[in-house]
């Protein structure tokens, strides 16, 4: 019996990841079957859970049922003598089965869109066998590949704060728009909430805090583009505003529960 090992490095198709050191491996074995597995490529190698399945305003936990999207590609040599070609999948180490399924014969192989049932905190290393026999029912050589899946802390980040650095004050009200641009790596649905406490010149808080910025594309609220990451506020200041310099400390969550960075931004009123 020989023994030989072929790594695979390839991330290809809807998803782009990192793959691990033995993402997909073939082991080759003697075999009176004609058919020989040659390459098992995965679309994704590391799934971050707090990417999947992101509905704007739902808080996530770990509990969440949520569904990891992938897909399997395998190739063949004489793939036209395969009879069947499964795949199982297992947590890494364990014998359980928790998933399976059937490639489907493509132009350039095997292929089949997994969609994987899990919580969303059932994280680690999954493993992913291919089954394969010829039209005789005679069985191929073995192939894996590894699926990591991970609960990332993954927070969103202001990215920008635009507001004025000083204000005169008038005999009426001062209006102005402050706006901040935020992202997250989950997407912007995952964007729970963007708001700034301000602080006095004396160092108190202010009375209103936390002051909630918008993407929702109306002008009342300093927002003139819907959805488009920049949050807006429409601040007034009264006659009567205390002078001095004003502390703004901008922060944004997700539906996570993460924090963003903090961005500081001082105002001078006069």
């Amino acid at each position: 019996m020989h023994h030989m090992k072929l790594l695979s490095l390839a991330v290809a198709m809807v998803f782009v990841a990192a793959c691990s050191d033995d993402a997909a491996v073939v082991d080759f074995t003697h075999s009176e079957s004609a058919i020989l597995l040659t390459d098992i490529q995965l679309s994704r190698y590391i799934v971050d859970t707090d990417t999947v399945d992101v509905k704007s305003g739902q808080d996530k936990t770990a509990s969440d049922p949520i569904e990891i999207p992938f897909e399997i590609r395998v190739r063949v040599l004489h793939p036209e003598r395969v009879g069947t070609i499964r795949y199982e999948i297992r947590l890494d180490g364990k014998t359980a089965l928790l998933h399976s399924g059937t490639l489907e014969r493509t132009a350039e192989g095997f292929a089949s869109p997994v969609r994987f049932a899990r919580s969303r905190g059932d994280v680690g290393d999954y493993r992913i066998d291919i089954l394969a026999t010829d039209e005789t029912g005679l069985t191929a050589n073995n192939a894996h590949a590894k699926l990591r899946v991970m609960f990332g802390s993954k927070p969103p980040r202001i990215e920008s704060v635009t507001a004025p650095d000083t204000v005169e004050l008038q005999s009426q009200n001062v209006v102005f728009n402050i706006a901040a641009e935020v992202t997250d790596p989950s997407g912007l649905a995952d964007i729970k909430q963007v708001f700034f406490n301000s602080f006095l010149p004396d160092g108190r808080p202010s009375s209103g805090n936390p002051f909630l910025l918008r993407d929702d594309g109306q002008p009342g609220s300093g927002d003139p583009v819907a959805g488009d990451g920049f949050y807006g506020i429409r601040v007034q200041m009264p006659p009567g505003t205390p002078t001095g310099e004003y502390r703004f400390e901008f922060r944004a969550l997700d539906f996570s529960g993460l924090s963003s960075n903090v961005v500081i931004h001082k105002l001078i009123v006069r």
